[in-house]
C-alpha cells in the first residue's frame, strides 16, 4: 500500500519540499533525491551524495492509506 510522503530537503542555498506516493520511506528518499536531480539538471548521484546526511532532510508520511476490507467493500457496492 502506497502513502503519500513530505520531504523537506535542505541544500546549501535551497529548500525543496516534495510530496510523493510511495511504499517505504526509502523508496519516498529515491524518488524525491531523483525529482529534485531533474529539477536542478544534474546526476541522480549527485542529489543522494547531498543528502547522505540525515540531519539535512526531514521524511514523514503526510497521509497513510489502509486497505478496506473485501466484505466492506462489497457492502459499500451493495453487493452484500
Amino acid at each position: 500500500m502506497k502513502h503519500l510522503f513530505k520531504g523537506a530537503f535542505q541544500t546549501q542555498r535551497r529548500l525543496f519540499i516534495e510530496r510523493c506516493m510511495a511504499s517505504s520511506e526509502k523508496q519516498a528518499f529515491f524518488l524525491i533525491c531523483k525529482r529534485i536531480a531533474k529539477k536542478q539538471g544534474v546526476k541522480d548521484s549527485i542529489v543522494f551524495d547531498w543528502f547522505q546526511d540525515k540531519d539535512k532532510y526531514k521524511l514523514e508520511v503526510e497521509v497513510e492509506f489502509k486497505e478496506v476490507d473485501d466484505v466492506l467493500r462489497k457492502a459499500e457496492q451493495g453487493d452484500g
